[in-house]
């Protein structure tokens, strides 16, 4: 390098030059990567945006439709089902089809959510948490206990409302100690006064509880 500065204008040029000949097929072949590269980008960008776009407009089309199951909601089921909003779809028709008596359709859909983000972490994630609170209602409707606690038994971080509804469950099966642990639990992560008052009721109603 020091040869380099140290040349005349004749010089460097050649040196240039002996440089692009032995590199230039490198050289091309970097600037033709990075040229695809930012044009990958911008693409994957603008599909992205593109996507986002239609799918919000879906969803807020399905939300307007009185229809059972507007062609909005059927588009983003088949179309974009790897979407939040198509999740969205499925927590809501679940609850239609749940209020028409259609348990077992009610119940594929809310598997689905579940299912969809099980692997993807350990986190605590709210679609998941509001499908398992309607999946565990369904099985109490169904008297089917052993489901609730099927549901909940590998998810790490519940919410106050599925600790209580764990315990029902669990109280249901005769465990009125491990009900205890979940009522307990769930005592502890309620931030409401009215569901804290039911659930030391329930407490109290446990079998073997002594009432002070």
């Amino acid at each position: 390098m020091a040869n380099f500065f140290s040349a005349s204008q004749e010089e460097q040029q050649e040196i240039i030059l002996s440089i692009w000949q032995r590199f230039k097929y490198l050289f091309i072949g970097f600037f033709v990567l990075l040229i695809v590269f930012i044009v990958g980008r911008d693409y994957l960008n603008d599909s992205r945006d593109e996507r986002e776009l239609k799918t919000s407009i879906l969803f807020q089309q399905y939300l307007e439709s009185d229809a059972n199951m507007p062609s909005s909601g059927s588009e983003l089921l088949e179309v974009y089902p790897e979407t939040l909003y198509a999740d969205f779809v499925r927590l809501n028709q679940a609850k239609k089809e749940f209020a028409k008596g259609e348990k077992d359709k009610a119940e594929i859909l809310l598997k689905l959510v579940i299912d969809r983000h099980t692997d993807s972490s350990n986190e605590f994630n709210p679609l998941v948490a509001a499908a398992q609170t309607r999946l565990c209602r369904i099985y109490f409707s169904n008297k089917e206990y052993q489901k609730v606690l099927d549901t909940l038994s590998n998810s790490e971080s519940l919410t106050a409302s599925l600790l209580e509804l764990k315990g029902d469950a669990e109280n249901a099966l005769g465990d009125h100690e491990l009900a205890r642990v979940s009522y307990m639990r769930a005592l502890q992560n309620s931030p409401s006064q009215t569901s804290r008052t039911l659930i030391n009721m329930k407490i109290s109603d446990l079998a073997g509880e002594k009432i002070e």
